[in-house]
């Protein structure tokens, strides 16, 4: 699990190790820097899934998106673009083409912008933070219906990622209007729906909040909230808020490694880079 560039020492991690990767954004630059990106990954992607995310240097953009030129399927000229966003030129022109022409992912939403799939015990269901999220959008309603779907039988544990967070402890007044604004679209979904982690990027680096956060309260029914943007773009230096729901920040370079190990016991783990140690870990456990 990572997001924000890559930065992942050979020495500690092995594609044998892992039944697939999830990446939640963002990677973006000329040709050429997206194929040394590839170069990279491809000591894993071509062994294991690669599941990527869209976030906002893959995609966000201010002009070109009419007449069918947003390749998500936005119709005005900037995308998804609300007054209390800062939804900006982060793609530097790319507009989502790139990252929707070098990657196929499942068919059972919008391309690589929203999607779900399964793999073993697990659901995961990626969704589009730089695009409407709101009551009655086509995402939402999607991501409703996709919610409501998952046979909880078969894949107990359900995951759902995102490259923004809702919940983060960065003192960054614009990313965290983002976040308040996202909880108001679709928090309570994953409340209803007893989503167990939601996993976003973004901040360049690792967060975790308490277990069960629901409306800003721990241990009130909600997903456990985990921010993974330490895969190689440069570190946050930023202060924190003091938040009652914080339980773990740190701003080191490293990955996210999930183990299931059945219907009832997942293990979340946070890995150095440096060394492969453990910084920060969490037990997620099912009555």
């Amino acid at each position: 699990l990572m997001g924000m560039g890559m930065s992942m020492s050979s020495r500690y991690f092995s594609c044998f190790d892992f039944l697939l990767m999830l990446y939640v954004g963002s990677e973006q630059g000329a040709g050429h820097i997206w194929d040394a990106w590839l170069d990279m990954v491809a000591v894993f992607a071509t062994t294991i899934p690669l599941m990527i995310g869209v976030g906002n240097h893959e995609y966000d953009h201010t002009a070109g998106g009419e007449n069918g030129g947003d390749v998500s399927g936005v119709k005005s000229a900037g995308g998804y673009k609300p007054k209390w966003s800062n939804y900006q030129n982060d793609s530097s022109g790319e507009c989502g083409v790139p990252v929707s022409k070098r990657f196929v992912m499942p068919s059972n939403g919008n391309g690589v912008f929203w999607y779900s799939f399964s793999s073993g015990l697990v659901h995961t269901i990626m969704i589009s933070s730089e695009h409407d999220l709101s009551s009655g959008s086509d995402q939402h309603r999607w991501l409703k219906q996709e919610l409501a779907s998952v046979n909880r039988t078969l894949t107990p544990w359900l995951l759902v990622e995102s490259h923004r967070p809702m919940y983060m402890i960065e003192d960054n007044p614009a990313n965290t209007i983002m976040g308040e604004h996202i909880r108001d679209r679709i928090e309570r979904l994953l409340y209803k729906y007893q989503v167990d982690i939601f996993l976003s990027g973004h901040y360049h680096a690792y967060f975790r909040a308490c277990g069960g956060l629901y409306k800003g309260k721990c241990h009130n029914g909600g997903p456990t909230h985990i921010t993974i943007g330490t895969a190689g773009a440069e570190l946050d230096k930023l202060p924190l808020l003091r938040k009652h729901w914080s339980a773990y920040h740190s701003a080191i370079w490293g990955y996210g490694r999930v183990t299931v190990y059945d219907a009832n016991s997942l293990l979340f783990e946070f890995v150095s880079d440096e060394d492969g140690s453990v910084k920060d870990h969490t037990w997620l456990r099912k009555n």
